[in-house]
């Protein structure tokens, strides 16, 4: 566990999963009620502590908590493996939230630089989350190959990729 300010930042372990879950839940609540069908949003939040549970326990995922005291105000998670293609960084961050009423604190920057540090690595994110977008460009994320329908939302996302060793090459 680390320390940075009044936050702390620890790996969650299957114990925490029903405690992801739920923050999961309700930081998509905030961020895209109004965005995303009311029902697909509402599917999402059904049997995440499951996959979260499962994720943690079986190392698919590792995750990142930052609190404050003993609440949850942010989660990263990643998972390593074979790029999925066209020669990707392995690291991918599958999720990354915080909690509103943290933004803008500077809990993101170090809660990225807890889960993934200065390595290479690649995502996946919503095109209307434009201030998502402006933070993974502010940290040398750029846009890779074209928007993609993410089935689950009905959103277009896009890929962005963090290579030190050229980039340029990532960008479209």
């Amino acid at each position: 566990m680390s320390e940075f300010g009044s936050w702390r930042f620890a790996r969650a372990t299957a114990a925490d999963a029903p405690a992801v879950a739920a923050f999961q839940t309700m930081v998509w609540d905030q961020t895209y009620s109004g965005l995303i069908a009311e029902e697909m949003l509402a599917a999402t939040s059904t049997d995440r502590t499951s996959r979260w549970t499962e994720r943690i326990s079986t190392g698919e995922r590792d995750v990142t908590l930052a609190r404050i005291g003993s609440e949850i105000v942010g989660v990263a998670s990643t998972s390593k493996g074979t790029p999925p293609h066209y020669g990707l960084p392995s690291t991918e961050l599958c999720s990354f939230s915080l909690r509103t009423d943290v933004r803008g604190t500077g809990l993101a920057d170090q809660l990225l630089r807890e889960a993934i540090g200065r390595e290479d690595a690649h995502l996946l994110v919503f095109d209307v989350n434009e201030r998502a977008r402006r933070f993974y460009r502010r940290h040398g994320f750029v846009s890779f190959g074209d928007p993609q329908l993410d089935e689950g939302t009905g959103l277009m996302e896009r890929r962005m990729v963090r290579s030190h060793f050229g980039a340029s090459e990532f960008s479209t």
